[in-house]
């Protein structure tokens, strides 16, 4: 069966949502960016990439941020998308008080804490570094009221490292990539020591998509291909139809998967794996890095300006200059000229926010690309010495 977005939106996001995997908190969404070397190493896990461009004649490093839960159900309409924005908006904080914390970046041990996930709507998931990207423990931050829990020690050998960290089933589950190999592993929320996911065979290639998905896991491969596991362990089963695809949304898998040759389109075709729906996205052959949710897309026409529009090509807007991706199926970052700072753009309400980010004396400024991960939740970034949480699911 073919789904028509413009005439089956509503049932397609509810759907998603009401499959989508009961993660506390979920898989959901964005953590702080993970940098290129280690993109390199892993090819495409779910950690972002952080790279830098230079715009305007200085370094600007481009941070993304990872994680997924099922967007709010809110469809981008003609009326919402405003002009290009030629003004500065207020603030995040003021204009989504209820989306926005700001938490130390130290945890009262003096360590680091990095922002990874949500657990739920009140607690983060942290890691600190052993060594650069090198992860040693895991923390719960309770955003209400600042408290600090350590979960667990991670232990991995010399050059194997933990990413693609999700939530569900009362456990924390991450994998690891070790000679073209991917393991996975789960602690209790509760605490205690990590144990392996065993599997009946290795899994043979580079994993890229990770959710819990009721009692299984549900993951990709960078190569292509989406297997469910038991999520204590066991047999991995193929998914049916979906040989060439990688996870959008579960239950929407798709292909191309985020990383294409030549700003090719990603998600350009998607399938539901438990109905059997389809859609194929509206591509024009002069449109670059055309970035797919399972509602809406965002791409850039050669030349020329951004733009956004439903998968089927109705309901199409033109759009400031703006990073690419698209996060939780709605949100992007758009420059901020002329202070060249950034806001948050949500495209379903036109409503933006300015995430405060300016160059320092040198003409460097950190840049979100939210959209990394198509279903992010969570983005974290620095600030002035503390993190700026946003939590996407509570922008209604």
């Amino acid at each position: 069966m073919t789904v028509e977005p413009e005439h089956d939106l509503s049932r397609i996001i509810g759907r998603a949502v009401d499959r989508a995997p009961q993660a506390p908190g979920d898989y959901s969404t964005q953590i702080l960016a993970h940098s290129r070397r280690r993109r390199a190493r892993t090819q495409a896990l779910l950690a972002a990439a952080a790279v830098v461009l230079v715009v305007g004649g200085g370094a600007v490093a481009v941070r993304g941020v990872v994680g997924g839960e099922p967007p709010v159900a809110a469809t981008p309409t003609s009326e919402a998308m405003p002009s290009p924005m030629m003004t500065t908006p207020a603030p995040i904080a003021q204009v989504w008080p209820e989306a926005v914390h700001t938490i130390p970046m130290k945890l009262p041990n003096s360590r680091k804490g990095r922002p990874l996930t949500l657990i739920d709507d009140r607690t983060l998931l942290l890691e600190t570094w052993q060594s650069f990207e090198k992860a040693d423990a895991l923390y719960a931050y309770n955003l209400k009221t600042d408290q600090t829990r350590k979960i667990t020690d991670i232990r991995t050998p010399k050059g194997v490292f933990a990413s693609g960290y999700v939530v569900g089933g009362g456990k924390i589950v991450w994998q690891t990539i070790d000679n073209m190999r991917t393991s996975f592993w789960s602690v209790p929320l509760s605490g205690g020591q990590p144990t392996a996911v065993e599997t009946d065979a290795p899994v043979e290639g580079r994993g890229d998509g990770l959710v819990v998905a009721g009692d299984k896991i549900a993951f990709s491969l960078h190569e292509g291909g989406v297997f469910t596991l038991p999520l204590e362990g066991g047999a991995v089963t193929p998914v049916q139809g979906a040989e060439r695809h990688h996870i959008l949304q579960w239950p929407w898998v798709g292909t191309p998967g985020e990383y294409t040759p030549d700003k090719g389109p990603s998600f350009e075709e998607i399938l539901n794996v438990e109905t059997g729906e389809t859609s194929k996205a509206l591509v024009r052959p002069d449109e670059e890095s055309v970035r797919c949710g399972v509602t809406t897309c965002a791409g850039r026409r050669l030349g020329h300006n951004s733009f956004y529009r439903l998968r089927d090509g109705s309901r199409e807007r033109d759009l400031p200059q703006s990073t690419m991706g698209l996060a939780y199926d709605r949100f992007m970052t758009v420059d901020l000229a002329p202070t060249g700072g950034q806001t948050l753009l949500d495209l379903a309400t036109g409503r933006s926010g300015d995430l405060g980010l300016r160059p320092d004396a040198k003409g460097q400024v950190s840049i979100i690309q939210p959209g990394l991960n198509p279903y992010n939740r969570l983005i974290a970034y620095e600030l002035k010495g503390q993190y700026v949480i946003i939590d996407l699911a509570k922008i209604r």
